[in-house]
């Protein structure tokens, strides 16, 4: 059990590990007495709308400040190509 208090409506940091938002950091909003397992990011690839799933990993409270740590969930996410395994997509758009 964690000793870390929270209440619908507090602000936490959500820390990412992995994928495409590794390394950043986002203030989100407690939707409940308790942390996410799991968030949902999304970000636009190629113009779609694509959903980036992580899991928690870890969290720890400093005073009021709380952190959680997530980690990159590629099954459970949109898949992605690769840069290297898209090839040429110039002309994919062209109208004639």
């Amino acid at each position: 059990m964690s000793d870390i208090t929270i209440h619908e409506g507090d602000e936490f940091t959500a820390i990412f590990h992995g994928g495409p938002f590794d390394g950043t950091t986002d203030t989100r909003t407690a939707t409940s007495d308790a942390l996410d397992d799991e968030v949902t990011v999304f970000a636009d690839v190629e113009g779609l709308q694509t959903a980036f799933t992580y899991k928690s990993t870890g969290s720890r409270q400093v005073l009021d400040q709380v952190s959680v740590d997530y980690t990159f969930a590629p099954d459970e996410s949109d898949p992605v190509d690769d840069l290297q395994d898209r090839g040429d997509r110039s002309g994919e758009f062209d109208r004639e």
